[in-house]
C-alpha cells in the first residue's frame, strides 16, 4: 500500500480516540473540492513498511487509534495486511472510505480488521458526477452502505457540504439515501487552489439545516 504521508497526532480524526493518520495515495474520484489532492496524484515518495513500523512501535502507549484515509484506501490489494500490522501492534483502526470498494470493506469487516469505518456520500446520486468528475460506481456505493449499516462496527456517514453543490433538498436527499436509523454529519467545505470558491454556508447554517431534518432523522 502506498503510504504516503502521516499525521503524527490528532484529536479529531478518530472520535474519542487519540489517533495518528496514514494518507494513503492514488483514488478513483477526483472531487472538486479535495484537499488531499497531492495523495491522489502520488506526488509524495512512499513510506517504507519499516518507517511504518517503526512509527507504530515508537507511539506505543501515546495513540489509541490509527486512521487510514487517501486518496482511497480500499483500491489498495494489499490494504488488509496492514490493517493487520496496526492491530497487531495494539491499535484501533479507522478506515475512511468512498464507499467505491464493497468487497473490501465487507472483507475488512467480517475479519474484524477495522474498528470504525467512515463513509463519504458526496452528495445525491443524480450530482455524484458533478463532485467526483469520473462516472460514479452507484451500485456498489449504494452497496457499500447496507454492508456498513448491517455491520455491528461504530460508523459514520458524513457530506461536505458547499453552497455551489448542495441545497438544502440535496441534504435532504442525502439523509434518504442512508435511511432514518443512520446518523449524517455535515462539514461544512472550504476553499482549496483548485476549488478556490467562496462557501456560502457556515457552520451555523448547516446546524440550521440539521435541526430541520432532525424531526424525521435519527441525527444530521
Amino acid at each position: 500500500m502506498n503510504i504516503g504521508g502521516i499525521t503524527p497526532f490528532s484529536t479529531i480524526d478518530y472520535p474519542n480516540t487519540l489517533a495518528a493518520t496514514f494518507y494513503t495515495q492514488g483514488c478513483n474520484f477526483r472531487c472538486v473540492y479535495c484537499h488531499n489532492y497531492d495523495f491522489v496524484e502520488y506526488k509524495y515518495p512512499r513510506l517504507s513498511d519499516e518507517y511504518i513500523e517503526s512509527f507504530l512501535k515508537n507511539r506505543k502507549g501515546m495513540l489509541d487509534g490509527i486512521v487510514i484515509c487517501g486518496g482511497e484506501p480500499t483500491i489498495h490489494k494489499d490494504l488488509p495486511y496492514y490493517c493487520h500490522l496496526i492491530k497487531d501492534a495494539g491499535y484501533k483502526v479507522k478506515l475512511d472510505t468512498n464507499g467505491s470498494e464493497p468487497d473490501m470493506v465487507k472483507y475488512l469487516i467480517e475479519r474484524q480488521l477495522i474498528d470504525f469505518i467512515a463513509m463519504d456520500i458526496k452528495a445525491p446520486w443524480d450530482k455524484y458526477q458533478e463532485i467526483i468528475l469520473v462516472k460514479p460506481p452507484i451500485e456498489k456505493m449504494k452497496r457499500t452502505i447496507e454492508i456498513i449499516k448491517k455491520s455491528k462496527i461504530p460508523h459514520d456517514f458524513r457530506t461536505t457540504i458547499h453552497s455551489k453543490l448542495h441545497t438544502s433538498e440535496d441534504i435532504k436527499e442525502i439523509s434518504k439515501i442512508i435511511g432514518p436509523e443512520e446518523t449524517l454529519t455535515l462539514q461544512v467545505c472550504k476553499p482549496v487552489e483548485r476549488f478556490n470558491v467562496p462557501n456560502e454556508y457556515t457552520t451555523e447554517d448547516l446546524k440550521k439545516i440539521a435541526k430541520n431534518l432532525k424531526i424525521k432523522y435519527k441525527g444530521v
